[in-house]
């Protein structure tokens, strides 16, 4: 460093290996910063006779009132749901949102994570859909002052604010309404391993066995990866099940097809319950019973909580992160 040059967050970094965003936190005592290390920075930027750039800093503390969100597709009624009911309580708070796909993969995801965070939104609410190996993007992006809220699925390593519907209890009641019915062999047509939602309709479909002595049977749980090993799975199972309980409205209706093709009456020899309560419900032949997520409560939940913390990291107060579940509701029809 040449004499009289001017001392910047990035020699700061520089010295104490830590990146500039961090810096700059604890030089703005940001909540996630450990007070060690403020002391530390800040002992530092005292000695060297450090000065923020006040138009730097002025940009840093600037409010765009406008919100990012990530959803995995457009074509889901769920999200489109949820989406307008965030869009809807943001409008009220005076605020616009900018909204982009997560892509076909876990690195598309994480660039569409960063296109948001550099369109200087104030936050993200991101329902994110890939398993990532490594998560250190969202810390970087908390780093640099934009909170995040995750919509749909707990992210078991990440502090932040969840908002994810009951799924737990949505499963436990539509099984015991098939157990209650008179239906003892129930199928699960499983969702993916590494999402929370699936973990947890999965356990609410086993406790409602277990609720009433029925045991689990390993092979009445179908992963649904393959079409082909799902059918055939199915096909090997013809005649010894009478229900089948769904991760998801799209899988029920792809057993709706299937249950037509191989002659099965629903619901007289097998009753389908899906889950999500999408509008194409009420059209299929017969009409699919199916748990509602009550998707406008999760929408205007997860503005609350993200505005909270916006408004909570501008005024330097202590953040308390919540997990929020909204209720479930099962929506009886014709299939069950």
């Amino acid at each position: 460093m040449k004499p009289n040059q001017r001392i910047k967050l990035s020699d700061l970094a520089s010295m104490l290996n830590l990146s500039t965003s961090t810096i700059s936190r604890a030089l703005n005592d940001h909540p996630r910063i450990p007070t060690e290390t403020k002391k530390k920075v800040k002992a530092l930027a005292k000695d060297l006779s450090y000065h923020p750039n006040p138009f730097a800093k002025g940009l840093l503390q600037k409010q765009t009132k406008t919100i990012g969100v990530l959803i995995p597709t457009f074509g889901d009624v769920f999200f489109s749901k949820t989406l307008e009911s965030i869009e809807e309580e943001l409008f009220v708070r005076g605020y616009k949102m900018i909204i982009v796909r997560s892509g076909k993969t876990a690195e598309q995801e994480k660039k569409a994570c960063w296109e948001l965070a550099k369109s200087h939104v104030d936050g993200i609410i991101a329902a994110i859909s890939f398993d990532h190996e490594n998560i250190s993007f969202i810390n970087d992006i908390n780093d640099e002052g934009i909170p995040m809220l995750f919509l749909d699925r707990v992210l078991e390593s990440v502090d932040a604010n969840f908002v994810i519907s009951d799924d737990y209890i949505g499963a436990f009641n539509a099984v015991k309404h098939l157990i209650a019915s008179g239906r003892k062999n129930i199928i699960h047509l499983e969702g993916p391993e590494e999402v929370s939602t699936a973990f947890f309709r999965r356990q609410g479909y086993e406790e409602a066995l277990r609720s009433e002595g029925i045991p689990i049977q390993e092979n009445y749980i179908i992963q649904c990866k393959s079409e082909k090993v799902v059918k055939d799975k199915l096909i090997a199972l013809e005649h010894h099940y009478d229900a089948v309980f769904c991760f998801n409205d799209y899988y029920a209706f792809e057993y709706l097809e299937f249950a037509q093709q191989r002659n099965i009456p629903v619901p007289i020899e097998v009753a389908v319950i899906g889950f999500s309560d999408a509008p194409m419900c009420q059209y299929t032949t017969p009409k699919l019973s199916s748990v509602d997520q009550s998707s406008g409560d999760m929408g205007k939940s997860a503005v609350d909580l993200l505005l909270n913390e916006i408004s909570c990291l501008k005024n330097k107060k202590p953040i308390e992160y919540q997990t929020i579940k909204t209720k479930t509701s099962l929506v009886l029809r014709e299939s069950c």
